[in-house]
């Protein structure tokens, strides 16, 4: 009996866990309108950093298309991976940010919003190189931060 129960309080602390992991991760989501079809120009796999969720590994898909960028969980890291787009227009800037305990990440700022979106990767390089060819404004200098809410409020340069 006692067994049971305790198995009944492992199932929900779980279930709340992981729902709420959902929640906090659809709140860093940013999809545009209709994004048009397209062939990736350069596909990576990394880890993602925003408020309220940090993975590491290779749980995400980070596709440079001829329109823009989109960020989206793997098939089996979709359910918490929150999907992320910007048009290249539409990005204000992408600078190279790094925390005391994470690779580094490429980070996207979207003009006239606040925070942006993390992309953690080795391949930094590309990446910048891909958007520069799109005419996005980029900063390769590394950016140290303590954590990643100091890019929601300005934080320490």
């Amino acid at each position: 009996m006692l067994i049971g129960i305790l198995l009944a309080l492992i199932v929900i602390v779980v279930v709340l866990g992981v729902v709420t992991s959902i929640r906090r991760a659809r709140a860093c989501q940013r999809i545009i309108d209709v994004a048009p079809a397209g062939e990736p120009e350069l596909v990576c796999y990394g880890g993602v950093m925003c408020r309220a969720l940090i993975t590491s590994g290779s749980l995400v898909r980070l596709d440079l298309l001829d329109w823009g960028v989109r960020l989206r969980g793997i098939p089996i890291s979709r359910w918490i991976v929150p999907r992320w787009e910007a048009r290249y227009t539409e990005l204000a800037l992408a600078e190279l940010v790094a925390t005391p305990y994470s690779r580094i990440a490429v980070w996207f700022r979207v003009e006239g919003e606040p925070g942006g979106m993390g992309f953690l990767s080795d391949r930094h390089r590309d990446i910048l190189a891909g958007l520069q060819r799109h005419d996005v404004l980029v900063d390769r200098s590394i950016r140290q931060i303590r954590r990643v809410e100091d890019m929601y409020s300005g934080g320490p340069r």
